[in-house]
């Protein structure tokens, strides 16, 4: 069995902070079970989700539910990081849950974000914070801290909107795309 972000924390409240209107075209990066992309599908009646994960077990059990649930508006990809590739300004909002601190090239992975999404376009971060306080988790050695974790996305062309924490053990920050000019 997976675990997946929603035993930890309310994924509803999250997705109605980020989901403005009904026909958004969302990258879930790194989407696992679906915890995200699954309730994020139900939420868009209009919209699409792109659910990408490289690993292909998760992305059959949340195929599989998805189907049980007569979810057609989301589309899985297999693919690692790296690999993908979207054409500029497609997305309206890009979620990277429990993700950031398996990113072997985070600011190249970040370029790419930027360069996906609209001039609108909300980067939502949900991250495990670098103290452990559970025993379940990410270990302590991979998690990244706050403050650095935002220096980074700022470094990237992003502006903070809302930074929270969700738990003890995880916060989220929301972003949008900057109006500096970056290289």
């Amino acid at each position: 069995m997976y675990k997946d972000i929603s035993q930890f924390i309310d994924v509803n409240r999250v997705l109605e902070e980020i989901i403005i209107k009904d026909d958004l075209r969302v990258l879930d990066f790194g989407c696992g079970v679906g915890a995200i992309s699954i309730p994020c599908a139900k939420m868009l009646p209009k919209g699409t989700v792109f659910a990408v994960d490289k690993n292909a077990d998760v992305l059959n059990v949340m195929l599989n539910r998805a189907k049980s649930e007569n979810i057609n508006n989301l589309i899985v990809l297999n693919s690692s990081f790296e690999d993908l590739e979207f054409q500029q300004e497609y997305f309206d909002l890009v979620i990277m849950s429990s993700v950031y601190h398996e990113l072997e090239d985070a600011p190249l992975i970040l370029k790419k974000i930027n360069n996906w999404l609209k001039s609108t376009g909300i980067l939502s971060v949900i991250e495990w914070k670098k103290e452990r306080k559970e025993d379940f988790g990410p270990p302590a050695v991979v998690r990244v801290k706050e403050d650095l974790l935002l220096g980074t996305l700022i470094f990237s062309g992003f502006d903070l909107i809302h930074m929270e924490d969700l738990t003890p053990s995880i916060y989220h920050v929301i972003l949008k795309k900057s109006d500096r000019i970056s290289s």
